[in-house]
């Protein structure tokens, strides 16, 4: 059975296919609304602790002293992987940066702002000036893994502006590829999504021998994923 690489989400794929299931559920679901470019700091398997952090540095029951220092220190991975990649991730839209800088709302009923937000509008250099909170959530009776183009709305009109959508963790997409969805229904002429962590589970089908292939080669914050 083949094993590669979903040319959209980068996880793993199965039986010589391009693109994942959610993936396709997406174009699907949400057609032209998807992101004109995705890309991942790093992968984030569960159970690791990459992923642990992507978890506990929004979680309330988690001390804020544990909090604190692990939202900083996503800030740095994010503000250093973009000083390098965001011309990468903007060059297929004709840009050299992005116009906006947003981050995906929480739909878990949070009633203070989303550590998320205050990581790229405050703590970033570079996505802090360009920040602006363009989505608010409009279904609330949606699965987390359900993609739909109105479970976001955009805020305003953004016609032909190019916006970056920061996302933490991506495991299928549904939110990250819904705000996008929501974007372009608002005038954006380019949406690009970035998260920090592609989360996924080591124990499903082939998936512990993909990440020990991807592992077995060299790792540095020059190499862009976006031309691999």
């Amino acid at each position: 059975m083949g094993v590669d690489t979903c040319r959209v989400c980068h996880g793993a794929v199965y039986d010589d296919y391009s693109i994942c299931f959610p993936c396709n559920q997406a174009l699907s679901v949400l057609g032209d609304g998807v992101a004109d470019v995705v890309s991942f700091v790093s992968l984030a398997p569960g159970g690791e602790q990459f992923a642990r952090e992507l978890y506990t540095y929004k979680l309330d029951s988690v001390p804020v002293a544990i909090r604190r220092p692990r939202l900083i220190g996503l800030a740095a991975v994010l503000w250093k992987w973009l000083s390098i990649h965001e011309r990468c991730m903007a060059s297929p839209v004709g840009a050299s940066e992005f116009d906006i800088v947003t981050s995906v709302p929480s739909t878990s009923g949070r009633t203070s702002n989303h550590p998320l937000e205050e990581l790229v509008s405050r703590v970033v250099d570079g996505t802090d000036s360009r920040y602006e909170g363009l989505l608010r959530v409009q279904r609330t009776d949606l699965a987390q893994r359900e993609q739909a183009r109105d479970r976001y709305v955009a805020t305003r009109r953004l016609e032909g502006t190019r916006v970056l959508v920061v996302d933490d963790t991506w495991t299928t997409g549904a939110h990250a590829q819904s705000a996008s969805s929501a974007l372009r229904a608002a005038g954006a002429a380019a949406v690009g999504v970035v998260a920090l962590g592609r989360w996924f589970r080591p124990d499903f089908r082939d998936n512990k021998h993909w990440l020990a292939d991807k592992r077995s080669k060299s790792w540095d914050w020059e190499t862009c994923g976006i031309h691999l």
